[in-house]
């Protein structure tokens, strides 16, 4: 009926500093290091005139280390806080009073190898532990459903990425590589049932246990092409998402007339296309891609009812440095 029933106006200042220092003795280095971040909130109701402020500072210490066992092989560890503040319309309601929503908190390991075993190859294999104190599962607007809630959770998987290039044979006109990015998410565990953050009830479905809404266990991005001494780049890249929940209750299948938000979401796979010419003595570079190729129809989110892929997008551009 044209009347506006909503005009907020959000004000959100993040600050951050870090201090950090590198020491090396041999082979060993390591690195700590400590992190301030504060952040101030602030929300104004203009039909109502009601406005409220939040303020939030957290201190995130870290430690990394490597060690070389040679030029072309290097361990490497590491461990640090991680820290993610609630968004200002969940921090502070439309009547201006502070909602209690705690920041997510992580204790976040890692463990990996590092290798370039010869020119034009390298590879890097990654164990990760990140494991939520508190973790903010934002829910849905669809219907009224789902409303925002915390909990504790854990995920541990396998990162791997690997190069492989003609880089060392020299005189070549055209250089082929291909290159990928994979990872494996065994655990995504709810550690704790999930609570409501304004009434503290607990989310149906989401019991110690399930697996975590949103948490593919498969991730892979794939990539073939060519570069040319002329500076032209092409190449063709697979990405492909393995099914993942939508909900806590790890529901399979969907129900007839539903609002779109239970159900597993499939698997899918897309093929990505993009050349790039680096123009040679000038910083300048013109590009072109086409997305999702065969222009694959598939679902890729339930949060608010069911959101389908971006269709088949062809880009062109160019880009200049100074």
């Amino acid at each position: 009926n044209g009347t506006r029933v909503e005009d907020n106006e959000r004000d959100t200042r993040a600050y951050a500093g870090y201090l950090e220092n590198r020491f090396e003795i041999g082979n060993l280095s390591f690195t700590p290091g400590l992190r301030l971040e504060h952040i101030e909130n602030d929300r104004r109701n203009a039909l109502t005139g009601a406005e409220g402020d939040a303020d939030l500072s957290e201190w995130l210490p870290s430690l990394g280390m490597s060690y070389s066992f040679s030029e072309q092989v290097q361990l490497f560890a590491g461990v640090h806080r991680g820290f993610a503040p609630p968004r200002n319309e969940d921090l502070i309601d439309n009547s201006g009073l502070s909602t209690d929503v705690d920041a997510e908190e992580s204790l976040n390991l890692e463990l990996g190898v590092r290798a370039q075993p010869s020119a034009g190859t390298s590879i890097d294999i990654t164990l990760f532990r990140n494991d939520f104190d508190n973790q903010i599962s934002v829910g849905s607007i669809a219907g009224g459903s789902t409303p925002l809630a915390e909990g504790e959770a854990l995920y541990q998987g396998v990162e791997v990425t690997a190069y492989v290039g003609a880089d060392a044979i020299a005189d070549l006109r055209w250089v082929p590589y291909a290159q990928m990015a994979y990872t494996w998410l065994p655990t995504a565990d709810i550690e704790s049932n999930f609570r409501r953050v304004d009434t503290g009830a607990l989310i149906p479905g989401a019991e110690s246990g399930n697996r975590l809404p949103y948490a593919p266990e498969h991730l892979l991005t794939a990539r073939a092409g060519a570069r040319s001494q002329s500076g032209i780049d092409v190449h063709v890249e697979l990405v492909l998402v393995d099914d993942q929940y939508a909900d806590f209750a790890n529901t399979e299948s969907a129900p007839q007339n539903g609002n779109g938000q239970l159900g597993e979401i499939s698997s899918y796979h897309i093929w990505n296309v993009a050349v790039n010419w680096h123009v040679p003595g000038m910083p300048l570079t013109v590009f072109a891609t086409v997305k999702n190729v065969a222009d694959e129809d598939y679902i890729v989110d339930r949060t608010r009812g069911i959101l389908t892929a971006p269709p088949r997008l062809v880009q062109g551009g160019f880009e200049v440095r100074f």
